[in-house]
């Protein structure tokens, strides 16, 4: 998803991509890191000022967008939230317009510690019909006891939204994902909010033998999905577990 310069402008795109998804009646749709926060993550000068200008709307704007997918979940990206006196970095996941679960990002990066930005301490995973979906937000990815944590709640697809900065680097491929993804046996959904076409968090489906479909270089909003093989992922995992 393309970061937009307003909170309006961003909430609308986001329900554009969603509009163009419902007539499939996916089971899980997902939104990127900080999809409603205008400009890109190096502009972030206060977690207070975010919190105060964006939380209210990008709630109501969750809740409302659920509505639209009773059938399934929504996994709202992330919104600063502030719990007591703190900041965090939280994914909210919702369902026909009702909140179900929130994880708060365990390892915020440099310039969101700058402003005030918190870490959480506990894994998620959630139950569905399909699978057990376990949630991580961005450099999570990075830390190996997330990860482990995740994976041993039964984790069988990992939902990550991220934000890659305009100054981020361009990287070939997905190696990070594409390796947790074949040695943990899950699919990675990674969903980036990007603000530059060299970056490492374009949005991909990842499985354990391949990466399965991801959005293009160009700097535009693009709506990826999939079916995921989840028998075969089964299969694979006993596999693993055998090695």
């Amino acid at each position: 998803m393309k970061v937009r310069s307003t909170l309006e402008d961003n909430l609308d795109a986001a329900l554009r991509s969603i509009k163009k998804t419902i007539s499939d009646l996916p089971k899980l749709i997902a939104l990127p890191e900080y999809f409603s926060v205008p400009n890109s993550m190096e502009n972030f000068v206060s977690a207070a000022k975010i919190y105060e200008e964006t939380y209210e709307p990008t709630i109501h704007f969750l809740a409302t967008a659920s509505k639209l997918l009773p059938q399934g979940l929504l996994v709202g990206g992330t919104v600063l939230e502030k719990v007591g006196n703190a900041f965090f970095n939280t994914c909210t996941v919702w369902k026909n317009g009702s909140l179900v679960a929130r994880y708060q990002k365990r390892n915020p990066v440099a310039i969101e510690k700058r402003v005030g930005v918190r870490g959480g301490n506990k894994p998620l995973v959630l139950e569905t019909e399909q699978c057990k979906v376990g949630l991580l937000v961005c450099a999570d990815m990075f830390d190996n006891l997330a990860i482990e944590e995740t994976v041993k709640l039964g984790a069988e697809l990992l939902v990550l939204p991220v934000a890659a900065m305009g100054t981020h680097p361009s990287v070939k491929g997905h190696p990070l994902t594409e390796r947790i993804a074949s040695e943990n046996g899950v699919f990675v959904a990674k969903v980036g909010n990007v603000s530059s076409s060299l970056r490492g968090g374009r949005s991909a489906v990842i499985s354990p033998w391949g990466v399965l479909c991801e959005a293009s270089e160009t700097l535009r909003d693009t709506v990826i999905s999939v079916d995921l093989d989840m028998e075969r992922l089964r299969n694979y995992r006993e596999i693993l577990s055998k090695a």
